[in-house]
């Protein structure tokens, strides 16, 4: 028998009309199991676009102890200027340091009305060549007589976001590892019941002639058609949410380098909406190849 594209379609409305409760929730559970997804690759994309922005904008940061007398911090000055892989390196005073905090939250001014001028440490910014030598300058500051907690550089925020992330990302990828095991199992058991409604009919068309392939495609029909309507909602919900994380981003957390252009919207729903196509394949084919033995 030929290959009817039309045939099989009609056939596969049918059979989810027939079974629509079951229907329903199979979609319901690809959703729910594309969007723990989908949430995973946003949340992924964004980190791996701040950790790549922090290495591009590498500079170190070394402040001085309070009681750091001037010749103090000019030897130190010196000393890393020195250093071939600084390319720069600025005083801030302590009063340039305050002056520079109240700009940064010139719209918030209840933070620093109560703030003195010597509340802020004076520091060294040091500008680096290479994004890779910000762990060997530290090193030589460390020998140079700062500590550890009076340095700031790329590599300590890089550990700390990591550190902060590891576990969400984890912990969404075994979400969406169970609603994976969920929906197919779900759609496998909705396939189970169209087929048991139509098992005389499938007898009759087997009888006949029809071939295995013939019989099952409906069936694959009928999963893919579960799974693509699932993952579609899904991926055009993460697509909007990724929208409204970068606009509200924009406002709330306007020092963290958080980009649209961090996540691919095409590429997102593309890789979302085929998995939910697998999800939906898999899962008749895992109940046809199992019950269409009639």
């Amino acid at each position: 028998m030929r290959f009817n594209p039309g045939f099989f379609l009609k056939e596969a409305l049918k059979n989810i009309r027939l079974n629509l409760l079951m229907s329903v929730t199979a979609v319901t559970t690809t959703f729910v199991c594309i969007l723990v997804l989908g949430t995973a690759i946003l949340v992924s994309g964004h980190i791996e676009g701040i950790i790549g922005s922090v290495r591009q904008d590498v500079s170190v940061e070394a402040f001085f102890a309070p009681d750091a007398t001037q010749e103090r911090i000019d030897e130190a000055r010196r000393e890393v200027e020195g250093y071939p892989e600084v390319s720069e390196v600025t005083y801030i005073s302590q009063a340039q340091a305050l002056a520079d905090f109240k700009d940064t939250f010139r719209d918030n001014p209840e933070i620093y009305q109560d703030l003195g001028s010597d509340v802020l440490p004076a520091s060294l910014a040091i500008q680096i060549e290479d994004p890779s030598d910000a762990e060997a300058v530290a090193g030589k500051l460390k020998s140079a007589g700062f500590s550890e907690e009076n340095l700031s550089y790329p590599q300590q925020t890089i550990e700390r976001l990591n550190s902060v992330t590891s576990y969400m990302i984890w912990g969404l990828r075994a979400a969406t590892a169970l609603f994976l095991i969920s929906s197919i199992l779900l759609i496998s058991m909705t396939i189970r019941l169209s087929i048991f409604a139509r098992r005389q009919e499938i007898e009759v068309m087997k009888l006949v002639g029809a071939s295995d392939g013939f019989v099952r495609t409906p069936f694959v029909f009928e999963g893919l058609l579960q799974g693509l309507v699932g993952a579609t909602f899904a991926a055009l919900l993460v697509v909007w949410f990724n929208y409204l994380f970068v606009d509200w981003a924009g406002t709330a957390l306007p020092f963290w380098p958080i980009s649209s252009s961090a996540v691919n919207a095409f590429f997102v729903v593309v890789v979302l909406v085929a998995v939910g196509a697998v999800i939906g394949v898999l899962g008749s084919f895992l109940s046809v190849t199992r019950f269409l033995r009639v």
